[in-house]
C-alpha cells in the first residue's frame, strides 16, 4: 500500500527522484571505470589526470545515496530539499563556472525543474489538508491516508535526516579539505626564481601528490637508467632546493607537484668532468628526458609494489602525515594514481602511442602530437614530431617572427598559453590568470622573462683575430637568414629548397586541421588563440647562445657546429646526446666516450625522424674558413 496515496504530487517526486538516482549511476559508473572514454564519446575536453573524473564519479555514485531518503519528501523533507538543492549547485556550477561541461549542468537542469516544481506542490498539497487535531505535528503525520504515529515516534525520521544531513556536511567538508582546498602557491620575488619554481597551473589536473611523486626513486631505482633518483632522467637540480628546476608544488586538498616551462628550458653546461654544472635558465634542456620522466612513472604504476602499503611504509620513514592525510593517501590518492598513470599508458589517444614511435631522448620532446591528441582531440594518426628543445632567451627582439621549428605561431603571447595547456594547465586557470596584474600573473611574469633574459657568454677564451675573420664570412654567408633584422631572419624557409632538405617529419607532423582546431580551442575563454598556421617548411632562427644549443638542426641530428659545416655524408650517424661537458673546439657537447655513453642516450640518425641530411650552407668552405666561422660563432 502506499504510504502516501492521497498526494500524487508526492507519488510523482519520488518517482523522478529514482528516475534522477538511476541516471545518476548510468553515468557514473562507466565514468569511474573509463573516464577518458566517456568525456571523448560525449566529445567534452580531456581531464588529466583521468583520476579527477573517476573521483567525481565515485562522488555522484556517494551523493546519489543519500538522494534515496528524499523519495519520500513528507517524511523526510530537510533531505527532499537537500537533493533539489544539489541539482541546483550542478545547474549553477557547470552552466556558469565550467561551462566547457555545460552538458553535467544541463543533465542536473532536467531534474532541477520537475524537482523542484513537484516538492512546492507536495508541501503546498500537504498544508492543504493539515486537520485541527494535528496542528502543530509533522506534515507526513497530517497527510490524510497515513496512520498517525505515537507522538513521540515522530522525532525517529527528524533525527535520521538531521543525521544524514550532518553526515553530508562533514562529508563535503572533508572531500573539499582533502581534494579541493586551494591554497596559492609561493610568490617568488625574482622572476628567474618564478621561471625556475614558479606554478603555472598544472598541479591541479596533471599533478601528482607529492609525497607520491617524493618516494618513487626510493622504492624504484631499477626503473631509473641509472643512481641518482631523478637527476638520472636528465633533471636539473640545484642545491639546497626541494624541488628539481621545472617542478613546483601548490596545495590542492594535498600537496601536489606538477612541471613549468623550466622542465624543458633549463641547461647545465660543465667545462671539465669534474666541475660543477653550472644552470643557465631559459636555455634549451639538453639533458632532460621528458618521455623517459613518464615512462618512469608509468613503469612505476605497472609494478606491483605499487600499493599503499609499500608507499606509506616509505613516506613514513620521511614525514609523519595526519592521520586523516593517511586515509586519503591510503584509500584514495594512491590507488586513483596508480590507476591513473596506468590508463594515460594503455590508453592510444593519451599516451599509448608512444610506443610505436621512435624515442625522443634526452634533450628532445615531441611537443604537438600530445597537444594533437590530447588536448585537440585529432585522430592519432602515427606521426614523429620528435625535436629539440628551443631556448627561451631575447624573446622580445624576435617580434613578428615566426615560433617553434615549423614556425606554426607568430605571437609570442599565443605561444606561452598553449605552451602550458600543452604541460597540462587547464582553460580557466588559464582564464583566471590572464585577467591578473603584470606582476601577478604566472604566465605574464614568464613572457616578460623570456622576453628580455640574455644568453651567457662562451666560458672559453675566444680568439679574436680569427673571430674577425669569421665574422666577415658569416655575414656573407649565414647574416640574412640568421641575425636579427637578417632578410630571411625568423621566416620559415620551404623544404623544397635544395639547400634544405632536412628531415621532414615534424612538419608532417603538424596538420591544417590541428591548427584549425588550436584556433578554435580559446573561443569563449578570457584569451584567444588565433594565430597557429601550417607551414612547410622550417623557421631561419637567430642564434642567440648558439654555443649552449647543441646538438643541432631541429631533430638534434648534429652534435656540434663542426659536424654541421661537414658534408651531410660525413656527420656522424651515432652518438650520444645528454652529457654536459663543453666540447670548445668542435663547440657542442662531448658525444663519445664511456661518460657519455653511460649517461646520455645513443641517437641513431638512420631511425625514423632522426636525420641528418641537409642544411648545405658553409659545407663547401675551406677548412680555415670554417674554422674561423666557429670561432665567431662562440661569440654570438
Amino acid at each position: 500500500m502506499n504510504e502516501y496515496p492521497k498526494n500524487k504530487y508526492a507519488v510523482w517526486f519520488g518517482r523522478v527522484v529514482w528516475v534522477g538516482i538511476l541516471a545518476n549511476f548510468a553515468l557514473a559508473l562507466p565514468t569511474l571505470l573509463l573516464p577518458d572514454e566517456m568525456l571523448a564519446m560525449f566529445s567534452l575536453p580531456s581531464a588529466s589526470p583521468s583520476m579527477w573524473p573517476s573521483f567525481a564519479a565515485l562522488l555522484l555514485i556517494l551523493v546519489s545515496l543519500f538522494y534515496i531518503p528524499a523519495a519520500h519528501p513528507l517524511r523526510y523533507r530537510p533531505v527532499a530539499w537537500l537533493a533539489v538543492m544539489a541539482r541546483l549547485a550542478g545547474v549553477t556550477f557547470f552552466c556558469i563556472f565550467h561551462r566547457d561541461y555545460i552538458m553535467f549542468g544541463l543533465f542536473d537542469l532536467v531534474f532541477f525543474i520537475p524537482e523542484c516544481t513537484l516538492l512546492l506542490l507536495t508541501i503546498r498539497e500537504a498544508e492543504k489538508t493539515v486537520r485541527g487535531g494535528a496542528v502543530g505535528r509533522d506534515i507526513a503525520e497530517a497527510t490524510p491516508g497515513t496512520n498517525l504515529p505515537p507522538w513521540g515516534a515522530r522525532k525517529q525520521p527528524a533525527r535520521l535526516a538531521a543525521t544524514a544531513i550532518v553526515v553530508v556536511i562533514i562529508g563535503a567538508g572533508l572531500t573539499y579539505y582533502e581534494f579541493f582546498r586551494t591554497v596559492p602557491p609561493p610568490y617568488f620575488a625574482s622572476e628567474e626564481e618564478h621561471f625556475l619554481y614558479g606554478s603555472i597551473g598544472t598541479e591541479s589536473t596533471a599533478g601528482v601528490p607529492y609525497w607520491i611523486w617524493l618516494v618513487l626513486p626510493r622504492i624504484f631505482p631499477d626503473k631509473l637508467p641509472y643512481p641518482g633518483g631523478y637527476e638520472s632522467l636528465g633533471i636539473v637540480a640545484q642545491e639546497g632546493r626541494e624541488l628539481p628546476v621545472g617542478f613546483s608544488k601548490q596545495t590542492i586538498g594535498i600537496d601536489r607537484v606538477g612541471i613549468n616551462c623550466a622542465f624543458c628550458h633549463t641547461a647545465t653546461y660543465r667545462a671539465h668532468p669534474g666541475d660543477k654544472p653550472v644552470f643557465v635558465p631559459a636555455a634549451p634542456g639538453h639533458t632532460t628526458s621528458p618521455q623517459d620522466y613518464l615512462r618512469f612513472l608509468f613503469a612505476c604504476a605497472s609494478d606491483p609494489r605499487f600499493n599503499s602499503s609499500t608507499i606509506m611504509d616509505e613516506i613514513g620513514k620521511n614525514y609523519n602525515l595526519s592521520f586523516l592525510d593517511k586515509l586519503t593517501y591510503r584509500f584514495a590518492l594512491i590507488p586513483f594514481t596508480r590507476f591513473t598513470l596506468l590508463q594515460q599508458q594503455k590508453q592510444y589517444q593519451q599516451y599509448g602511442w608512444m610506443n610505436s614511435n621512435p624515442r625522443w631522448g634526452n634533450g628532445r620532446i615531441d611537443p604537438f602530437n600530445p597537444v594533437k591528441y590530447r588536448v585537440l582531440n585529432q585522430p592519432v594518426d602515427g606521426s614523429i614530431g620528435n625535436s629539440d628543445m628551443v631556448p627561451l632567451w631575447n624573446l622580445a627582439a624576435h617580434a613578428g617572427y615566426s615560433f617553434h621549428w615549423d614556425g606554426l605561431n607568430t605571437n609570442l603571447q599565443e605561444v606561452v598559453i598553449s605552451s602550458a595547456i600543452g604541460d597540462g594547465t587547464p582553460p580557466e586557470w588559464v582564464d583566471q590568470d590572464w585577467k591578473k596584474s603584470a606582476t601577478q600573473s604566472s604566465l605574464k611574469r614568464i613572457m616578460h622573462y623570456i622576453s628580455y633574459v640574455q644568453p651567457p657568454k662562451f666560458p672559453f677564451p675566444v680568439d679574436a683575430t680569427l673571430a674577425s675573420r669569421g665574422k666577415q664570412i658569416y655575414t656573407e654567408q649565414c647574416a640574412q637568414c640568421h641575425s636579427i633584422g637578417g632578410a630571411r631572419t625568423g621566416h620559415v624557409e620551404p623544404l623544397e629548397n635544395p639547400m634544405l632538405q632536412t628531415d621532414r617529419h615534424r612538419i608532417d607532423m603538424w596538420t591544417q586541421n590541428a591548427a584549425t582546431a588550436y584556433n578554435n580551442y580559446g573561443s569563449g575563454h578570457y584569451w584567444q588563440l588565433t594565430h597557429f598556421v601550417k607551414q612547410n617548411g622550417y623557421v631561419n632562427v637567430p642564434l642567440e647562445g648558439l654555443w649552449l644549443r647543441g646538438p643541432y638542426l631541429h631533430n638534434g641530428s648534429v652534435p656540434t657546429l663542426a659536424d654541421l659545416l661537414q658534408d651531410p655524408g660525413q656527420r656522424p650517424k651515432l652518438f650520444y646526446r645528454g652529457y654536459d661537458v663543453l666540447d670548445p673546439e668542435k663547440v657542442g657537447f662531448v658525444s663519445q666516450g664511456g661518460e657519455a655513453e653511460r649517461i646520455g642516450f645513443r641517437y641513431d640518425t638512420g631511425v625514423a625522424g632522426n636525420s641528418n641530411a641537409g642544411h648545405l650552407w658553409g659545407t663547401t668552405l675551406k677548412s680555415d674558413d670554417k674554422r674561423a666561422m666557429i670561432e665567431y660563432l662562440k661569440t654570438l
